[in-house]
């Protein structure tokens, strides 16, 4: 990962998701997707008192969890009351059952997943950018 400090992060996480109202569809998804991904991990750097994720600690963990944002839910132990377990997705395709983490591989790519999933998968990330929200900055 290139390195990244909390504010930039911060500020990525309001740019992607202002950007994704602004469109419709798989680009909209991943925008959402990648807000999530710099919010939580701009609030996991605050809440482990670092600045940038190229500080000691913070690059063994960005590597391991990366785009899992299942694993950074449990990390930063969200409530399952304030944000559901991590919804999984079949591809419209081959079927093939997969995590979050290849959520925005699928949108990126073009690739159909099960429209139920898909619902699912968007609603989820709305619900985890609104708890960043009521946590980013404070």
């Amino acid at each position: 990962m290139i390195p990244a400090s909390k504010s930039q992060l911060q500020q990525a996480f309001h740019t992607h998701l202002s950007a994704s109202g602004q469109t419709k569809g798989i680009s909209s998804y991943l925008l959402l997707f990648y807000a999530s991904e710099c919010g939580i991990k701009s609030i996991w750097l605050k809440t482990n008192n670092l600045k940038t994720t190229d500080e000691l600690g913070a690059r063994d963990i960005i590597s391991k969890y990366g785009h899992n944002l299942a694993e950074w839910q449990k990390e930063l132990k969200i409530p399952a009351n304030q944000v559901k377990q991590t919804p999984r997705f079949d591809l419209a395709k081959s079927g093939l059952n997969l995590d979050i983490s290849k959520a925005h591989e699928a949108w990126r790519y073009n690739i159909s997943m099960k429209p139920q999933d898909q619902k699912a998968l968007v609603e989820w990330l709305e619900s985890l950018c609104d708890w960043i929200k009521g946590k980013i900055n404070q």
